[in-house]
């Protein structure tokens, strides 16, 4: 029996690849990411329509405000008026890729390091498939994962924004989508070289994150200091 359910399970079409089988493991989480996607979303859609009335006033007040402090908590524009501006403000200069970022970052620490910490990476190598190849399958999760959380982003913000007025130019909205899915996605890939180095998974997550956050601060920052302002074009961000 035992022979007959290892022989049948080695057979298995979605077992056949490490990166489909690492999607169906990480298929209860990445549902319950796509509903944190459409949660948040829908947070900011609702909050739109009072902002939008208010616009004029809240303007003027973070018009107040020091410009290192309107870059790091608004972005470039910090516009309320506009669908777009209202978005590139609230949701795709922090948040949006916030979240992308955490899923990429702990999906490419995971892949890996993640396998070693379970002692499952030996039974994992142990098949016919190469090394290299178990690298580029995890590699190629991380993405397909990263991306579908970037389809459900753009079109919870179509769907949903409709009802409450938030309703920007799709074609913008996915070049903002894809932004902060190739942003995420470059510290995820981060994060898997790290992990496949050092085996260690809260090391891999740690200096990602830490990196994420320096180069963050190089963004919002630099450009207020003159001499330091060639800094941000080495931020991702």
């Amino acid at each position: 029996m035992a022979t007959a359910t290892a022989t049948a399970t080695a057979h298995s079409p979605m077992l056949r690849t490490v990166a489909l089988k690492t999607l169906r493991d990480q298929r209860r989480a990445l549902a319950w990411w796509a509903l944190g996607f459409i949660a948040v979303v829908l947070m900011y859609a609702g909050f739109y329509p009072s902002i939008r009335d208010n616009a004029t006033k809240l303007n003027e007040y973070i018009e107040s405000f020091p410009e290192p402090l309107r870059r790091a908590f608004l972005g470039e524009s910090g516009d309320f008026t506009s669908p777009a501006g209202y978005l590139n403000t609230e949701l795709f200069s922090f948040m949006a890729p916030l979240l992308l970022l955490l899923y990429a970052i702990g999906s490419g620490a995971r892949a890996i390091a993640g396998e070693e910490e379970r002692q499952s990476l030996d039974l994992l190598l142990a098949t016919p498939v190469r090394r290299r190849r178990v690298v580029v399958d995890k590699f190629g999760a991380m993405l397909a994962g990263a991306l579908g959380l970037s389809v459900v982003l753009w079109a919870s913000v179509a769907a949903l924004g409709s009802p409450f007025d938030l309703t920007p130019g799709l074609w913008k909205l996915a070049a903002a989508v894809v932004s902060c899915y190739l942003l995420a996605v470059s510290f995820g890939s981060i994060a898997l070289a790290i992990g496949c180095a050092t085996g260690r998974r809260a090391l891999a997550i740690g200096v990602t994150s830490g990196l994420a956050a320096a180069t963050y601060l190089f963004d919002v920052l630099a450009p207020s200091v003159e001499t330091l302002e060639w800094l941000q074009k080495l931020s991702p961000f």
